[in-house]
């Protein structure tokens, strides 16, 4: 009887030496993955099958010859095709079908919601999951749409009267407000992820230096004219011309412009980030982030790549390096970088890892991507990519 205690304590002792080895080996796992490259790219292969080649992912057949248009939303590919949007999942099977009205296709999305509309024309489709949510022909020309991630739409119009009409609409279609703009144009416009704010970009030319402004609009607070309801008012250096505006999670107004990155809240403004002459890309459109892929002196006549990735909300940054890997493409989503390099494209999540490498020896058309699918566009063929 008085072995018994012994006995269990040598059992102990064994399992915390198995324990230790266990977390040991994890441990070595992981720095290795972390700080060998070659390990890295070896786990990355063969054990988490981030590799893919072309031919062996699955795949949707297209015909050139009818122009088709082809956008990533959601878990689906979409293909608009003599006004009918056919949707493709994941396994590259169809698996709805939509009527449409629209002849020169102009789409957005975020999350689960697609916004369609007939560019400089009226016709405007509300899509959640595979369904229309709701239509309507509108009172002048389309020519830029927006969508959050809760269905919030904001359209800009051209029409004989103004230059530039913004309406904003909830996700039942219900008009909120209509802003008329009489001297400027508008060249985008979202509404905050919290439903409480439009920001509209604005771009004046009246005078003898054009001038960009960002105006944020209380959307609750609005009574009648929504110009009462601006409550910031921004303008940018001289000259500067404005291109996107994407809110944070903090609702704060991201907004690029030909040199330098802006950020306006409802009562203040920062700039976050210079362009400058060795920046090859600029992207505000992961969710928090702002990505940046510059070009660097490695040597005589040789460069190195570097993408950035840059935090809006105060997170640390990330980095990730091409060495001298030229990238021809950028894409983004709220969650995914997609590089295009040679012969290869390369899907990094917002943190800076590798998430997919595709290589491939034909050229390839475009590349279409959202949260949860990408697709590689051949002139004849669809390769439907998981992420």
């Amino acid at each position: 009887m008085e072995e018994k205690p012994k006995i269990r304590s040598k059992k102990n002792m064994v399992k915390i030496s198995v324990s230790s080895v266990i977390v040991l080996c994890i441990v070595f796992i992981l720095a290795s993955y972390l700080i060998n490259d070659e390990f890295r790219e070896m786990i990355d292969t063969k054990i988490l099958k981030k590799e893919i080649l072309e031919n062996t992912a699955n795949m949707i057949e297209i015909n050139s010859d009818s122009n088709p248009y082809i956008y990533a939303f959601d878990k689906y590919i979409t293909i608009l095709s003599k006004n009918a949007l056919t949707f493709y999942n994941q396994e590259a099977t169809s698996v709805a079908k939509l009527d449409v009205n629209v002849t020169t296709p102009y789409m957005a999305s975020s999350d689960k919601y697609c916004v369609l509309a007939d560019d400089n024309a009226q016709k405007l489709y509300l899509i959640s999951d595979t369904v229309i949510k709701w239509e309507k022909e509108l009172d002048g020309q389309i020519y830029r749409v927006s969508v959050n991630s809760n269905g919030y739409v904001s359209v800009l119009l051209k029409n004989a009267t103004y230059k530039s009409v913004i309406v904003v609409y909830n996700t039942e279609g219900e008009e909120l407000l209509k802003v008329y703009l009489k001297k400027s144009y508008a060249v985008c416009s979202e509404v905050s992820a919290n439903n409480k704010y439009l920001a509209i970009g604005q771009i004046d030319y009246s005078g003898t230096i054009v001038k960009s402004i960002v105006k944020i609009i209380s959307i609750e607070s609005v009574v009648g004219n929504a110009e009462d309801s601006v409550q910031y008012t921004y303008e940018s250096e001289s000259s500067k011309i404005l291109n996107n505006i994407q809110f944070n999670d903090k609702n704060e107004a991201i907004c690029m412009f030909d040199s330098y990155i802006q950020k306006i809240t409802s009562s203040s403004d920062e700039k976050i980030y210079d362009i400058n002459d060795g920046t090859l890309f600029t992207d505000i459109n992961l969710g928090d982030n702002i990505i940046t892929i510059e070009k660097e002196n490695s040597g005589l006549f040789s460069y190195q790549y570097k993408m950035n990735i840059k935090s809006t909300t105060g997170k640390s940054d990330k980095l990730y390096i091409l060495e001298n890997d030229l990238p021809k493409q950028l894409k983004v989503s709220e969650d995914f970088i997609c590089l295009k390099l040679v012969n290869e494209v390369r899907v990094v999540n917002s943190s800076g890892w590798l998430v997919k490498r595709y290589t491939t020896n034909s050229e390839i058309q475009n590349i279409v991507l959202s949260e949860k699918i990408m697709g590689i566009v051949y002139h004849n063929k669809i390769e439907v990519i998981n992420i």
